[in-house]
């Protein structure tokens, strides 16, 4: 037996019975069964290739969820750069304006609030959202503009506003969830 078929042979062995972990995890994250399937594909891809890189008697099932994680962060990243060319050619043609990356540079180091009163990134937006910002708790409005137009991580939000990460990151949740309930159509949480 060669080395790398050890290798391989231990990987399927003590992996492969993660695999349903691995996939409630992706689920949890994508929130969609085919993009969760593709997610742990691509994990245990991976995760094959750098298995030599595991140090064994550590958890496993740790390892291939950052793996995980880090490649459902690395696709969320590569969607949102071609969202995004996508969205400025589309801007400037509707809108007739040229400066549309300029403004997309000057939101991500705006301050929160006066992000949220900007009439320009407000005219960037699509009503639905307009509205839900607007009808958003400034406390929650703040922590969800840091992390997806500032693309601040929790530890920087946290240090910004000066509150703690598990403080961030419920607001973070709260403000997803009551967005995705207003545009999904159900009543409002309360904030």
């Amino acid at each position: 037996m060669t080395p790398k078929t050890t290798l391989r042979q231990r990987f399927e062995e003590e992996a492969l019975p993660l695999m349903q972990d691995m996939y409630a995890q992706a689920y949890h994250l994508t929130r969609n069964r085919a993009d969760a399937e593709d997610l742990v594909q691509e994990t245990y891809i991976r995760g094959m290739r750098k298995f030599v890189q595991f140090e064994q008697g550590t958890n496993l099932k740790a390892w291939l969820g950052r793996i995980l994680f880090n490649q459902f962060i690395n696709e969320y990243r590569r969607k949102k750069r071609r969202v995004k060319s996508v969205f400025v050619e589309g801007v400037e043609n509707m809108a007739e304006t040229q400066d549309t990356p300029e403004n997309d540079e000057r939101f991500a180091v705006m301050d929160p609030g006066k992000l949220a009163q900007d009439d320009s990134f407000l005219q960037s937006l699509d009503q639905d959202l307009k509205e839900g910002l607007s009808e958003l708790d400034s406390r929650y409005r703040d922590v969800l503009l840091l992390n997806t137009v500032g693309e601040l991580s929790y530890k920087d939000i946290a240090s910004k506003l000066k509150l703690p990460i598990g403080t961030v990151m419920s607001r973070l949740h709260r403000a997803k969830a009551f967005l995705r309930d207003r545009f999904a159509g159900k009543a409002m949480p309360a904030a």
